[in-house]
């Protein structure tokens, strides 16, 4: 078949398809990047010949074994980079750099079988993905295919997955127990809203999960809200302000920080006098912000290099066993988040 009418050319997933083995065979088969038997082999080139299979360019690379390139997807909402994906990006790069490896990125695509083709077409020896949800088809798909990859997120079952991720539950709950300790007895978790209708994205699972265990626990009253940066959530937040004057605190996650402190002084209130706020954020963001904010650093930069060279070693042994990091940030105390003004 070397006419499709026009439609679209044929791909590795129609040749998996018309010759019935998985598409991670088909790989191998037409790379020679592992054995595959000539009961399977042969199949694969009758559905080749059938179709009229044309390799890209890219994919003879996989003859030479390696592309000295990395692909690191993280999908964006239209014409929005948050801040924190730079430092993650950032962190990637380096590690990319000092094995010798180039760094493709891609924020459009969320869609798996574009991520497969990007190893199988050889533009790329492997994958990190961000924006992970706790049900990532990107993630089922690349390990049913056994292509090298690494992970900044974490999924709910992340069995053979190498990953690097942040202990969102873990650090809500330390802020949580830091404002009951200072006296809050009601206060409000600002979260993440999910961002490209992904209402199980994992950091914002996480962190609501760790603040209604350790509200529960301690007996204190804890509001949820998903915000985020726009006009829209700057309301949502200052209405609820106004509703709930008796919550004297919040912990924020990223840059939620930003429509409740322009809330706040929009009400007259002040950080720290009439309000606290813990800030689960990285120490190059938190910088920038007036007043001090007391925070639980997310350590983007270092994540994002992490998951860099987990891959890289990984290419350079295939039999490496996955690796799993949980990281932690320090609580650093600075003028946010004093007692409530009527326990002082």
């Amino acid at each position: 078949m070397t006419d499709n009418g026009g439609q679209r050319a044929p791909t590795m997933v129609d040749i998996a398809k018309r010759s019935g083995v998985a598409l991670s065979t088909v790989s191998y088969a037409l790379s020679g990047k592992r054995p595959v038997s000539s009961e399977v082999r042969a199949p694969v080139r009758k559905a080749v010949e059938e179709l009229g299979f044309q390799a890209h360019a890219p994919a003879r690379a996989l003859k030479s074994r390696s592309a000295r390139a990395i692909s690191v997807f993280c999908p964006t909402a239209r014409d929005s980079l948050e801040i924190e994906s730079h430092l993650f990006l950032a962190g990637i790069a380096e590690a990319a750099g000092e094995f010798d490896y180039s760094m493709l990125v891609s924020t459009a695509t969320q869609d798996p079988q574009g991520i497969l083709s990007t190893i199988e077409t050889g533009r790329a020896d492997g994958v990190v993905l961000m924006e992970v949800r706790m049900a990532d088809e990107r993630v089922d798909r690349l390990r049913a295919a056994g292509h090298p990859f690494s992970i900044i997120g974490r999924t709910e079952v992340n069995d053979g997955v190498s990953y690097v991720d942040f202990d969102f539950a873990g650090a809500v709950g330390r802020a949580v127990d830091h404002l009951h300790e200072l006296g809050h007895r009601r206060m409000v978790l600002l979260n993440r809203a999910p961002a490209l209708s992904m209402p199980d994205y994992g950091p914002t699972v996480r962190s609501r999960t760790g603040f209604e265990h350790a509200t529960a626990e301690l007996s204190v009253e804890g509001d949820h809200l998903l915000t985020g940066t726009s006009g829209r959530h700057y309301i949502e937040v200052l209405r609820y302000l106004e509703r709930n004057p008796d919550c004297t605190a919040a912990i924020t996650v990223s840059v939620t920080y930003a429509p409740l402190l322009a809330a706040l002084r929009d009400l007259g209130r002040r950080v720290p006098e009439d309000f606290s706020v813990v800030a689960i954020i990285a120490s190059q963001i938190v910088d920038l912000v007036i007043p001090p904010l007391t925070t639980i650093e997310l350590p983007a930069f270092e994540m994002g290099r992490l998951g860099g060279e987990i891959l890289i070693r990984q290419l350079a042994d295939p039999e490496r066993p996955p690796a799993q990091v949980l990281l932690e940030g320090p609580l650093q105390v600075r003028s946010s988040a004093p007692p409530p003004r009527r326990h002082r």
